[in-house]
């Protein structure tokens, strides 16, 4: 599986260091060795944290023809400024784990254990000891 995670955000949201480090964690590493049947191959997550004013809307996409899951998980500004580094990982980990499930749940993908993916994306972010 291919699991991508990226950011859309102002510098001052501090998600910058958050992204660095969840890759320093491994999670591509973690889900590249997984299968969970040929319906999807890849799911890619972009954590959109901008200035309200611009009005972002949350984009879902998923593509038969190249079976990815595309999604934002929304983060707000004001509020990620406010925050230490620590809260912020923590606060992106709950977001994940809340947010990713609902989307790929919401899709009926043929060939593709959702329940066995989640259960590892819940796992791994769990073993990041953010929460």
């Amino acid at each position: 599986m291919n699991l991508f995670i990226t950011a859309d955000h102002n510098v001052e949201s501090g998600l910058t260091q958050v992204i660095v480090d969840i890759y320093r964690a491994g999670y591509d590493k973690f889900f590249e060795v997984k299968n969970y049947g040929g319906g999807l191959s890849g799911i890619g997550i972009v954590l959109t944290c901008r200035n309200p004013a611009l009005h972002f809307k949350r984009r879902i996409r998923f593509s038969k023809k190249n079976k990815r899951l595309s999604m934002d998980v929304m983060l707000d500004l004001d509020e990620m400024k406010s925050l230490t580094h620590e809260e912020r990982r923590q606060l992106v980990v709950k977001r994940l784990a809340k947010e990713v499930p609902e989307i790929v749940t919401k899709y009926q993908i043929p060939d593709f254990n959702v329940d066995q993916f989640i259960n590892d994306l819940t796992m791994w972010l769990d073993k990041l000891g953010w929460k």
